[in-house]
Order: structure tokens, then C-alpha cells, then sequence
């Protein structure tokens, strides 16, 4: 085998060493997670650091040539081992991180300065990186990710036969003890170089590969995860033009893929929101910050559905904003649960009449509006006459049936502005809006008189009724909407007393004809 200078192999295996030092700098720069890949280019920095000084042997003392630079490789590869441990998300090894450096030093001066014992050196030093090569196998062979474990197979190959080569020079120094120096050209040592050679830029590239492979799968997952989402994503540029959009967006919008990219989500608007929401939302995103929110959309085919979302700035290593990516959620069933379980709470179940409280809710901004454009406000308080007996003649259906009908015919009296509400078995409250004179309330208030008391066919049988109302104004009788209410009950009474069948304004003692 032709014998090669040592001293030119010892500076291959350098450069390999600082080349791959760049190539895996490169790589971390561009991860702005801390992955271990930081540690593996300062490994390398320091390997190709101590070839550089073995390189020197019989140029340089031999304190550097000799024992720092071994420790050099023994520090080279123990962090190589953490980066590889922070890699697969595992904790440091602390006998690693901070026991074999000191142990490797004392017995390298030991059998240096104190009992000079080249096979014993060669035999420590072969024993440090056994230990640390093994740890890294043991590391890459037993993450818990089955995924990365298979991704990190040849990675453990490779250290796994440098430890092996390791062994087998340490076996020989000690069976076989020479005092050759290691840069004196011989078979043995051209060997020892050119498999340097082999496992340096192996260890290089095996890393590199494994960071691809990992990286490649962590990327394809994410991207089954965001392609299967229930959720609708879609991921917009820095200027809001959509750049991708999942399977579940394409469904909720009915649109075709082809039809949305490079389109902005404006697309989707309904106008139904205010301008200020849309201002809002662009504030914050600018500013980097997440925003969380409501849309009202519209389908494809024109078809309004509500959104819930979440829109965040995707930011690159230099703090740049150079996407925005929006997580979505139909909530249109919500949102119609939500208003369907606010007209229970609100409507009467038997007439869908508004109840009090939505009554008084209206009652409240109709007296606020009519303070602001000097507006009249009328409520009339109505009681059926001769209810009770309907149903404790005919039953409760029948009663039933009647308010329906009941119902229907005041709500034909009045504007589709106006409120008619039910407060009780038999008790209805009307609130007129912006009325001008009593006129026209009163015009109304015959107008139900007449409604009610008209005979009703209910499965064949007919019953009458009637109806008795008392009215009160604002502001002329009560500014408070309760007193309003009370004094038109005041009224009413004061109708059922002196003959039923009528009404009366709270304004008058006898009963308005």
C-alpha cells in the first residue's frame, strides 16, 4: 500500500472538518429553534482544531501537540454527544458534559509528564471516545420517536465504527506497545488518517442527512396535520394575497383551489361587519401581534356562514413579517343556537309574543329615542275579558288556541315598529313608538277593541271575549317605563270596573267613549 505523507492527511482531514464545520453553522443559522445543531459545528471546529495541532507534532511543544490536542478531540466529540442529545430531546449526560475532559487530562499528563507511556496514552484516549461514540449510538438507537430513531440509524453506523476502529487501536497499543510517533510515515499510520478521513466526512454527512430527514419529516407532518385539519387555514403573503388554502377552507367557502390563490381574502366579505373591525384587525397584525375575531362570510353560491378566527403574523428569523396564516371554525350552527336560545329567553313559547323582558328592553330605547326627537311614547295594558272561563269551561287547549288567535289579531292593529308583548295568562302590554296625539292611539286602541271581542271558532265551538285597556303616555304621565306600566294597569282596572270592553287614557277619571 503506497505510504502518503501524514502531515498532508492530517490537514485533508482538517479542511473536511472545517468545511463541514460551515455547512452545519449554515444550517443553524437558519433554524431559529435551538435543535443541538450549534453543537455539532462546534464539535467539528474543535476536531479539525486538534488535527491541525497533531499536524504540528515536532514543530510545537508537545504539550500542544500531544495533549491538547487529544483533549481537543475528546472535547470535539462530547459536543457532538450533546448536541445530538439536545437533538432528540433528550437530557445531558452530565459524566460526559463534565467528568471525561478533567479524567482524559489528568491520565494524559499523567502518562506524559510523570510515567511516559505512549500505548497507554493511545489506549485512555481510545477508551474516552469508545465511551462517547457508544453514548451517541446508545442516544440515536433508543429516541423514544420511532420516526427519528430509524432517521438516526446510519448516523449511529458511522460513530458505532468509529468506535470499533477505537477499540481495536486501543486493543493493539496495549497487546502490541510501540513508541512510534503518529506522524511518522508508516502503513499503520497512513491507515489510521485515510479512515479518518472516511469517518470525519462520514460523521458530516451522516448528520446533515439525519437534520434533512427529521426536518423533512417534522415538515411533512405539519403539513398532513394543516392538509386534514377540520379547521379551516388559509396562509396569505405579506400583502394579504393568498398563498395557500386547505381542503376544510375549500369546503366551508365552496370555492375551487384554482379560483382563491393569489386572490385576496376579501373574497369571502359580507359586509355585515363594520370597516372598523377589518382597520382593527390589519392594525395588530402589523404590529405583529395575533388577532382574534369573528367574520360574516359569504359561500361561493352567496350563502351567508359566521367564522371564528385566529389570524397570526408569521415572522422569519430577522423578525420580518413575511406571511399572516388565519386558523377558522364554522360557528354559523353556533351562532344560530345562540339567537334561537335568545328568542326562547325573550318570546313567549305558546304566541312567540316578545316577554317583559324583551318588552322592557324595548319599552327603555323606544323612551330614549322619544326623549331625543320629542316623540310621544303609548302603553297600553290589555286584559282579556272572560278568559278564565274559556278555559275552565273548554280546557286549557281550547285557551290556548284562542290566545294564538288572539295574537294574531292585535298584532294586525298595529305597526311593524310597534311591540306587542305577553305578560301573563291573559295580560298583554303594547308599547306604541313616536306616536303625535292621542288620536291615533285611540284609533288603535277601537281598532283592538273591535279584534277581541269578535266571536272565535275554535274546533267548532265559539267563544267570545273581550278586551279592557288602560292607557298611559310618556312624558305627559310617567318618565319611568314601570311607573308607565303601572299607571296603564291602573287604568285598565279602572275600564273592568265601570263595564269592561273599553279602554281609558291614565289621564282621565271616566272612561273614554
Amino acid at each position: 500500500m503506497l505510504i502518503l505523507d501524514n502531515r498532508t492527511l492530517l490537514v485533508v482531514i482538517g479542511m473536511i472538518a472545517i468545511g463541514s464545520a460551515i455547512t452545519l453553522t449554515f444550517l443553524w443559522r437558519s433554524q431559529k429553534q435551538r435543535n443541538g445543531v450549534g453543537y455539532w459545528a462546534a464539535g467539528m471546529v474543535i476536531l479539525a482544531m486538534a488535527t491541525f495541532l497533531v499536524s504540528l507534532r515536532d514543530v510545537v511543544p508537545d504539550l500542544t501537540s500531544l495533549i491538547l490536542a487529544n483533549l481537543c478531540y475528546v472535547f470535539g466529540f462530547q459536543l457532538i454527544l450533546r448536541g445530538i442529545r439536545i437533538f432528540t430531546e433528550r437530557p445531558p449526560l452530565l459524566f460526559f458534559d463534565y467528568g471525561s475532559l478533567p479524567i482524559a487530562a489528568c491520565l494524559f499528563y499523567y502518562f506524559y509528564y510523570i510515567d511516559n507511556n505512549q500505548s497507554v496514552r493511545i489506549l485512555v484516549f481510545s477508551a474516552v471516545i469508545v465511551f462517547v461514540c457508544m453514548a451517541i449510538v446508545v442516544t440515536l438507537l433508543t429516541d423514544r420517536n420511532k420516526a427519528q430513531r430509524s432517521a438516526g440509524h446510519a448516523v449511529a453506523i458511522v460513530f458505532g465504527l468509529f468506535a470499533f476502529l477505537n477499540f481495536m487501536r486501543g486493543l493493539m497499543a496495549f497487546l502490541f506497545p510501540s513508541e512510534q510517533s503518529v506522524i511518522e510515515d508508516s502503513f499503520s499510520t497512513t491507515l489510521l488518517y485515510l479512515s479518518g478521513i472516511f469517518f470525519v466526512g462520514g460523521m458530516a454527512i451522516t448528520l446533515i442527512l439525519q437534520m434533512y430527514s427529521i426536518l423533512e419529516l417534522r415538515l411533512r407532518t405539519v403539513s398532513l396535520a394543516v392538509e386534514q385539519s377540520a379547521s379551516s387555514i388559509v396562509i396569505t403573503d405579506n400583502s394579504g394575497n393568498i398563498e395557500y388554502i386547505n381542503p376544510a377552507a375549500l369546503h366551508t367557502s365552496g370555492y375551487l383551489k384554482d379560483e382563491l390563490i393569489g386572490k385576496n381574502p376579501s373574497i369571502f366579505r359580507s359586509n355585515k361587519l363594520s370597516p372598523d373591525v377589518y382597520e382593527e384587525m390589519w392594525r395588530q397584525l402589523r404590529e405583529g401581534n395575533t388577532w382574534r375575531g369573528e367574520f360574516h362570510n359569504f359561500k361561493k353560491n352567496g350563502e351567508g356562514y359566521w367564522e371564528v378566527a385566529s389570524i397570526a403574523p408569521v415572522k422569519q428569523a430577522n423578525g420580518k413579517i413575511s406571511h399572516f396564516v388565519a386558523v377558522k371554525e364554522d360557528i354559523t350552527s353556533i351562532k344560530e343556537a345562540k339567537q334561537k336560545i335568545h328568542h326562547l329567553a325573550h318570546h313567549d313559547s305558546l304566541t312567540g309574543l316578545p316577554t317583559r323582558a324583551l318588552m322592557m328592553e324595548r319599552l327603555n330605547s323606544a323612551i330614549a329615542e322619544a326623549e331625543e326627537r320629542g316623540w310621544q311614547v303609548a302603553v297600553l295594558f290589555i286584559d282579556i275579558d272572560g278568559f278564565k272561563a274559556v278555559n275552565d269551561t273548554f280546557g286549557h287547549a281550547t285557551g290556548d288556541k284562542l290566545l294564538k288567535q288572539l295574537t294574531k289579531n292585535l298584532c294586525a292593529c298595529v305597526r311593524d315598529t310597534d311591540t306587542v308583548a305577553r305578560i301573563g295568562g291573559d295580560e298583554f302590554i303594547v308599547v306604541l313608538e313616536h306616536v303625535s296625539d292621542n288620536v291615533a292611539i285611540t284609533v288603535i286602541a277601537e281598532r283592538m277593541i273591535k279584534a277581541v271581542s269578535e266571536a272565535f271558532d275554535i274546533d267548532g265551538i265559539e267563544v267570545n271575549v273581550s278586551a279592557s285597556i288602560g292607557i298611559a303616555l310618556y312624558p305627559k304621565d310617567a318618565i319611568d317605563p314601570h311607573d308607565l306600566i303601572k299607571m296603564a294597569d291602573h287604568a285598565m282596572y279602572g275600564v273592568k270596573r265601570t263595564g269592561k270592553n273599553n279602554f281609558a287614557f291614565v289621564s282621565k277619571e271616566k272612561v273614554v267613549l
